[in-house]
């Protein structure tokens, strides 16, 4: 019986590599756009808008340094209108997310060490941990070969998809960044491989051999971003993806959790995980590794989930 296991990434997952999550996205913002104010200049409209919301903190609480409480306070008076969210916030985000996602650096000199596997992914440390972790979703093995051409020794690299794998995986995604998709283009650019390395995010393949992809919020190589407010759901071009989701998640048998704190604003996450699992015929596990400062997440996932086979792991920071 082949195991599949569904991997639900939050921002939390690609925070490690620089890119920011809700509660620094103005920060971030703001460095960038005061790094170069021209080319950037369509942020001081966001900002703008961002300072007249100040006047709500005189009757409500209001985190006004949270980009989520941020756009779903002024999509809620655009919704009202009859309007949808002005292209510069979803133009805002997509820059943002963008320079902040790093460049894939390939190994320093000219040809691989012999200690190669160390530098699969170009460089150690995050950047080959994130490689790692991408390349078992794939499902992928490495091997160098060496030929003798009139005296000189010819090394090359080849990628190669594992033939039958007893564990089959897929990935479930809230942020818009291409953090896993570079992992798959670095791959198919500095190796020869047997057809493309890639995730599934357009079709369904019901074995799971190219792993399934589902961006529940959309992906900056689409141009479909669907901004992180209360409305998420209120988008028709996102519903096929949420199709894809819902799949996924039934045939799911484990559930892993990566950088997701279950927010209380995303009750539409819930309703999906407890929509899915009503056809779920074989969930073993479901696991959970986020960071938790004040304790506050492990409580949400803690009410939410009624499994006996259910772990949080919080990481020490």
């Amino acid at each position: 019986m082949i195991e599949k296991v569904a991997y639900i990434l939050g921002a939390g997952f690609s925070a490690p590599l620089g890119l920011p999550v809700m509660s620094n996205f103005l920060i971030k913002s703001k460095d960038l756009y005061f790094s170069d104010t021209e080319k950037y200049k369509h942020f001081r409209s966001v900002f703008d808008a961002i300072n007249e919301l100040s006047v709500s903190k005189n009757y409500y609480s209001a985190d006004l340094f949270n980009i989520e409480e941020i756009l779903s306070i002024i999509e809620m008076g655009t919704f009202l209108e009859g309007k949808r969210l002005k292209k510069v916030f979803i133009q805002y985000i997509s820059d943002v997310i963008d320079f902040y996602t790093p460049e894939m650096k390939p190994y320093s000199s000219k040809e691989l060490p012999s200690n190669w596997v160390d530098f699969i992914f170009g460089q150690r440390g995050l950047q080959k941990d994130f490689g790692c972790f991408t390349a078992n979703l794939i499902g992928t093995e490495y091997k160098e070969k060496r030929k003798n051409d009139y005296g000189r020794i010819v090394r090359t690299f080849h990628v190669n998809k594992i033939a039958s794998r007893t564990t089959q995986y897929a990935v479930i995604t809230l942020n818009y960044d291409l953090v896993l998709e570079n992992y798959c283009k670095y791959i198919n650019d500095n190796y020869q491989t047997k057809g493309e390395i890639k995730f599934n995010p357009q079709e369904y393949p019901a074995d799971w051999a190219i792993p399934p992809l589902a961006k529940l919020h959309g992906s900056l190589d689409t141009g479909l971003i669907v901004p992180p407010t209360w409305a998420k759901g209120n988008n028709s071009k996102i519903t096929p993806i949420w199709k894809h989701a819902y799949q996924i998640l039934k045939e799911a048998n484990h559930l892993r959790f990566i950088g997701y704190s279950l927010p209380i604003a995303d009750s539409y996450i819930k309703f999906l995980l407890k929509s899915a699992v009503v056809k779920t015929e074989h969930l073993k596990s479901i696991d959970v590794i986020c960071l938790d400062k004040d304790d506050s997440v492990k409580k949400r996932f803690d009410d939410f989930f009624e499994f006996d086979y259910y772990r949080l792991v919080l990481p020490i920071t």
